[in-house]
């Protein structure tokens, strides 16, 4: 009995369920039945996967006279409805049971998911009501909470709860249902639209009304906010796209010639543009758009290509406006459809226009066909049936009239007038015969071919003449000197021309040389003859009939015609006769192929001779180094040597070819002593491909002598003519004896001078402490200057000596330099003053530092005299002296003519001057900025300069206060 009772409350559940196929209507049945069969309260949450809530409905009461309230539950907080929704069975809380409503074939991953979850990420149960809605696997639709639940009804719990699992499912089948049949009603009264804009478009015969009509379609019919249409213009491969009309609610505007639109279909980035040049529809975010063409549109836009098979005519851009919402799948097909009807009607529009403009020029020319027809160069017969009509060519060619019959045509027509091609000859001339068959109407035309086959014929004898010139040039070219060469080029174009003799003969610096003759010649030339003739003229000869006045030299070999042909590259010139023992006409072709023979000629002779030359300059060379005092090295990599000039025999005594016997490395006839600073040179070279760079080392003669050398190196190694580094060695003895000499003797000379200068300073100073007048004071203050310029010259050529043989000496003690720059300023204030030059002197107060005062009084003299001797009357010249830190800075600066920018490198070196306009004609002997800068370096100090041409210059000397300690 309780059985059948249990069996009847769950009829009645699931009729209440499956009453009604509504989910809401479904829900109110189930909580209906639910408090008639005694349940206090019932309450059925589903889960709305948009939101994560469970939204529940839940009803109070007995009977048909019950209460219902809605209520939602977020899926992430913490609750027993919450807790049930994740259960794998029914939960009891009290009085309440909260029964999972789960769909079919469920895994229950989600109730326990760290033992049986195994997708990524992996859900815990923490994470769970994050994770597990968004898994494929995931299939709870709710929870059932029924509270005072008869005893009755507790075991049909779970039967409950798949009842209204079943009953969600097809309420969700209907709705999809539902769904999908006003889906299908809108697309079947789009499709309709799309039907009757297809015939609206298709009736239009102009492309303006074609492309109106789908313009207004689109924004009348579906809605469109804006419609533009462009077309494709211009040439093919020049083709831009271009704006035609925009329809913006009910306005029309017509912008071809005017549109803001011409984009380029080759390369323009703009979706209007890429959707015609790839022929596919593309839907583009607002936010991808231009900002100022973005603004005005829709959250999407489509730009779907107007096409006509496969060829793309324009575009059609849609959006639904700013406040719109964005364009859909559905929307871009039917404009799609729109789009491919407009471009067929477009296409057909464009066809009638222009048929219809055909038709008018057809009716305009119609009058003149049968004289244009008169006036083509081909022939052309007409033939309706077996009757017809020819057009002048045509009578020429076939001998018929004007009005023609089947029977007139000769038979080999047959198959052109069955349409085909052919190729056939009449009376002397060949024709390309073309038929085709309109309906009962064929049409031949003839087209006269003779000169062509003439051409093709002639450029058939053109082709094998040039292969037998490529083949004689291959010949030639494999030959080794210019005499095998010149016999093997007479022989090939012998019988390339059928000749009987041949002779090639040179001219280079007014004489002649006869290169290769096919028979003995009886001494010089005999005058006249073709070739000096045909060098005159430069251009080939061809004598059909030779007589004795003509040509000597046929007279002489018994010749009756000749070809000549001459040839000439830069200064070497000449010509090649081709004789024949019997009469021969020579047409114009033969006689202008010979050009070609005479650029062969002028190629291959002219690469002999080069050869012939190259050979010479090269036996040159080999003497040229042979004779050398310098000896030349080719080494590789890794200091081997690959070659050394014959002069190594006569400067080293080593054997020229020895390197050949076994390998030699360079290095190793280098002085041991010298040997790091040669490898040190060696490896620079390596490192710097290209430049060149010197040295002094010494190297061992065969005899075992330290001979020293200076070594010129360049890295060649690149070079595909050299390969290897070039190293060149000069002989340093001659020069290192006279440089001994030179300087012995300006010791000796500067020692001799340095007692009558003492004599002639001492005797100026007494004069000018005598009291003597203005005049004699000058004279007085010029004999001072002077012989303290020349004391000047006898110093520096004194400290060069010693610079030169390592005995350059400064002694520094603690000095204060102030006093004395300002003795050196007042001893050039006569100078001053007999070169019109102002002279200001700015010495400040200087720390006591350690320095050689004479050393340095010399460096700032050797500064002030330059300034003073190169700045012209009406220039300044200023002495400065200061400190800067742990710096004193000594600057001399004038206003003389300054110093070239390129000269300024090699200023300080010995003998330097520079070399500019104002410059030359002052004395000096170049040695005062040489020892001045020792001098400065040996202080631990440098000098500087800053010159400009024209504005003067600035020597400046930075010296510290505490110099280094002299090396003990």
């Amino acid at each position: 009995m309780r059985a059948s009772g249990q069996l009847e409350i769950l009829g009645r559940f699931q009729r209440a369920l499956l009453r009604d196929l509504e989910p809401v209507q479904i829900l109110r049945n189930l909580l209906e039945v639910a408090t008639e069969e005694g349940v206090e309260r019932a309450a059925l949450f589903l889960y709305r996967r948009e939101t994560r809530e469970l939204m529940g409905e839940v009803a109070s009461g007995r009977g048909r006279h019950y209460t219902v309230s809605a209520i939602a539950l977020p899926l992430y907080a913490k609750g027993p409805v919450q807790e049930a929704f994740f259960a794998e069975g029914p939960v009891r809380r009290g009085e309440e049971w909260l029964l999972p409503v789960v769909g079919e074939e469920a895994s229950y991953c989600w109730a326990d998911p760290e033992a049986r979850c195994t997708v990524r990420p992996r859900a815990t149960w923490e994470t769970r009501f994050l994770v597990c809605p968004s898994c494929p696997y995931f299939a709870p639709k709710g929870v059932l909470s029924l509270e005072g639940v008869p005893q009755i009804l507790r075991p049909l719990l779970p039967l409950l709860a798949q009842l209204t699992a079943l009953a969600l499912k097809n309420g969700e089948l209907l709705s999809e249902r539902n769904r999908a049949l006003a889906e299908l009603s809108r697309h079947a009264e789009a499709l309709s639209h799309v039907s009757a804009l297809a015939r609206e478009v298709v009736r239009a015969l102009e492309p303006a009304a074609v492309l109106e009509t789908l313009a207004q379609a689109l924004s009348g019919r579906f809605g469109f906010f804006r419609v533009t249409v462009a077309l494709v213009k211009g040439e093919k491969g020049k083709d831009y796209l271009e704006g035609y009309l925009t329809v913006r609610g009910k306005d029309v505007y017509w912008t071809e010639g005017i549109s803001r639109i011409r984009l380029s279909l080759a390369s323009s980035p703009d979706p209007l543009a890429k959707a015609v040049r790839e022929r596919r529809t593309l839907v583009v975010a607002r936010e991808s758009l231009p900002p100022e063409v973005a603004q005005e549109m829709g959250p999407s836009v489509a730009f779907v290509p107007i096409l006509a098979e496969e060829e793309a005519l324009g575009a059609v851009s849609v959006d639904h406006g700013p406040g719109g919402p964005g364009v859909s799948e559905a929307e871009v097909r039917y404009v799609e459809l729109l789009a491919g009807v407009a471009g067929v009607a477009l296409r057909n529009a464009q066809l009638y226009r222009e048929k219809k403009e055909l038709s008018l020029a057809l009716a305009a020319e119609r009058g003149r066909l049968f004289q244009v027809l008169e006036e083509l160069p081909d022939g052309v017969v007409v033939l309706f049936g077996s009757e017809g009509f020819a057009n002048g060519k045509a009578r020429q060619a076939l001998a018929v009239g004007s009005t023609v019959s089947l029977e007139d045509l000769p038979a080999a027509l047959g198959p052109a007038l069955e349409g085909g091609r052919l190729e056939f000859s009449l009376r002397g001339a060949t024709y390309s015969v073309r038929g085709k068959q309109v309906g009962e109407m064929r049409v031949l035309v003839l087209h006269d071919i003779t000169e062509r086959t003439r051409m093709e014929r002639a450029l058939r004898e053109q082709v094998a003449f040039t292969q037998t010139l490529v083949d004689l040039a291959k010949e030639a070219l494999r030959q080794p000197g210019l005499a095998p060469l010149t016999g093997a080029i007479v022989k090939r174009l012998q019988a390339l021309f059928g000749a009987d003799e041949g002779l090639l003969l040179a001219e280079e610096g007014g004489s002649q040389r006869v290169l290769y003759s096919t028979c003995a010649l009886p001494g010089p030339l005999p005058r006249p003859n073709l070739l000096e003739k045909a060098l005159m003229e430069g251009k080939p000869l061809g004598a059909g009939v030779l007589e004795v006045q003509d040509c000597g030299v046929a007279q002489t070999l018994g010749l009756q015609s000749a070809l000549v042909v001459p040839f000439r590259a830069g200064g070497f010139r000449g010509g090649l006769l081709l004789g024949f023992q019997r009469e021969r006409r020579f047409s114009d072709r033969l006689l202008s192929r010979l050009d070609q023979v005479g650029t062969l000629l002028a190629l291959v002779l002219e690469k002999a001779r080069f050869l012939e030359l190259l050979e010479a300059e090269e036996e040159r060379l080999k003497a040229l180094l042979e004779h050398s005092q310098g000896v030349v090295y080719v080494l590789d990599g890794e200091g081997f040597i690959r070659y050394v000039s014959p002069s190594v025999g006569p400067v080293l005594g080593y054997d020229p070819e020895g390197y050949k016997s076994a390998p030699l490395r360079a290095l190793d006839f280098v002085h041991p002593e010298d040997r790091a600073l040669a490898e040190a040179l060696f490896y620079e070279l390596l490192s710097h491909p290209g430049e060149v760079l010197t040295g002094e080392f010494r190297v061992l003669h065969a005899d075992g002598t330290a001979i020293p050398v200076e070594a010129w190196g360049r890295n060649l190694l690149a070079d595909p003519r050299v390969q290897g580094v070039v190293v060149d060695l000069h002989d340093l003895r001659p020069r290192l004896e006279a440089e001994r000499l030179k300087g012995e003797f300006i010791a000796a000379v500067s020692h001799e001078l340095r007692t009558p200068l003492a004599v002639i300073l001492g005797l100026a100073e007494l004069l000018r402490e005598e009291g003597l007048s203005p005049s004699a004071q000058e004279s007085v203050d010029l004999i001072l200057e002077s012989a303290f310029r020349l004391k000047t010259m006898v110093d520096n050529l004194l400290d060069t000596s010693r610079l030169e043989a390592g005995r350059f000496e400064v002694s520094r003690r603690p000095v204060n330099l102030r006093p004395l720059l300002q003795d050196l300023a007042r001893s050039f204030q006569g100078v001053a003053r007999l070169s019109g030059v102002e002279f200001r002197v700015e010495v400040a107060e200087l720390p006591v530092m350690e320095a050689d005062p004479d050393r340095l009084v010399q460096v700032v003299g050797n500064l002030l005299s330059n300034a003073f001797k190169f700045t012209p009357p009406g220039g300044q010249v200023c002495l400065r002296a200061r400190q800067e830190g742990d710096r004193v800075l000594l600057e001399v600066e004038d206003t003389g003519p300054g110093i070239p920018k390129e000269e300024l490198p090699k200023l300080f070196q010995r003998y330097a001057r520079a070399k500019n306009a104002q410059t030359r004609g002052v004395s000096g002997t170049g040695l005062g900025l040489f020892i001045s800068k020792h001098i400065v370096e040996a202080h631990g100090g440098q000098i500087e300069v800053e010159s400009e041409e024209g504005k003067g210059s600035l020597f400046r000397v930075i010296l510290p206060v505490y110099g280094p300690h002299p090396s003990g």
